[in-house]
């Protein structure tokens, strides 16, 4: 499989996974949706990171993205550094379990979830254009 194969799938999973941060928010399933929205993120930057011959076996890809910074274009290091912020931003809800917080408590309300569902989505748009931007 070459790396534009491998970022393919990449970015199909991205999108499995965007549906998937979608419907758990239709549900009412707000830490699940942020899950899949992390998801999301990682499968975008192990997209990047594959399409430029880097691969990683290691958790917060969109950290490593900086290995390949210096060949990507004005939208390409748009995306680096949008992946790199909403990474760091989701990462520590990922370790909160709402079902184990006392009763009342929100890790995330509902229009906060809908802006970070629409940022993301724009995210795996823009991933989508850098992607046939670097085949043009």
């Amino acid at each position: 499989m070459n790396n534009s194969s491998l970022a393919s799938e990449y970015l199909t999973k991205a999108f499995r996974y965007l549906k998937e941060a979608k419907q758990a928010y239709e549900e009412g399933d707000l830490t699940g949706s942020i899950r899949h929205c992390y998801d999301t993120v990682q499968s975008i930057s192990r997209a990047l990171l594959s399409l430029y011959g880097f691969y990683t076996p290691e958790d917060h890809e969109a950290q490593m993205l900086n290995l390949i910074i210096l060949k990507a274009s004005e939208k390409g290091i748009k995306l680096i550094r949008e992946l790199q912020l909403y990474e760091q931003k989701l990462y520590p809800l990922l370790f909160l379990d709402e079902s184990s917080l006392k009763s009342g408590s929100v890790i995330a309300r509902n229009y906060e979830v809908k802006g970070l569902l629409q940022k993301v989505e724009n995210l795996f748009e823009l991933a989508n254009e850098v992607f046939d931007e670097f085949h043009n």
